[in-house]
C-alpha cells in the first residue's frame, strides 16, 4: 500500500503541474498567435504576454489544493486538515509555496519518497494529510 501511495501522490504532483502549466501556456499560445497573424506590426509585443502567463500557471499550483486537487480527486486521493476540511486558498499556499523553491521542495518531497503516507513537513504543523478517498 505504501508504494501505491508513494507513486499516487507523485502522479498526482505530476498531473498539477502539468494541468497548471499546459493551461496557461495554452492561453499564451493563443493570445501570441492572435497578436502574430491579427497585429504583424505588434509582433514584439508578443513577449508581453508570457510573464502573466506564468504568473497564472505559479497562481494555479499554488491554489490547487485548495478544493483537495483536481489530479487527486482523479486518482482518488485527498487533502484533508485535522478537522476532515479540505484546506482553502491560503491552506493550500502555504502548502504548496515550499515546493517551489530550490532545495526546499527537496526537503519537502523527501518524506513522500520514502514513505507514500508520510506528511510533508509543510503538512504536519498544519495538520493537513494526503488520504484516500471513500
Amino acid at each position: 500500500m505504501n508504494a501505491e501511495m508513494r507513486r499516487a501522490r507523485a502522479l498526482a504532483f505530476c498531473l498539477d503541474l502539468l494541468i497548471s502549466a499546459s493551461i496557461a501556456d495554452g492561453i499564451g499560445l493563443l493570445l501570441s498567435a492572435a497578436l502574430w497573424y491579427l497585429a504583424p506590426g505588434s509582433r514584439a509585443q508578443a513577449a508581453w504576454i508570457w510573464p502573466p502567463a506564468a504568473a497564472a500557471a505559479v497562481c494555479a499550483f499554488l491554489l490547487r489544493d485548495a478544493r483537495g486537487g483536481r489530479a487527486r480527486r482523479w486518482l482518488a486521493l485527498e487533502v484533508r486538515d485535522a478537522a476532515g476540511r479540505a484546506p482553502g486558498r491560503y491552506g493550500s499556499i502555504r502548502r504548496n509555496l515550499p515546493l517551489l523553491v530550490p532545495g526546499w521542495n527537496l526537503a519537502e518531497a523527501w518524506p513522500v519518497l520514502t514513505d507514500g503516507r508520510a506528511p510533508r513537513r509543510a503538512d504536519r504543523g498544519r495538520g493537513f494529510q494526503v488520504i484516500p478517498c471513500d
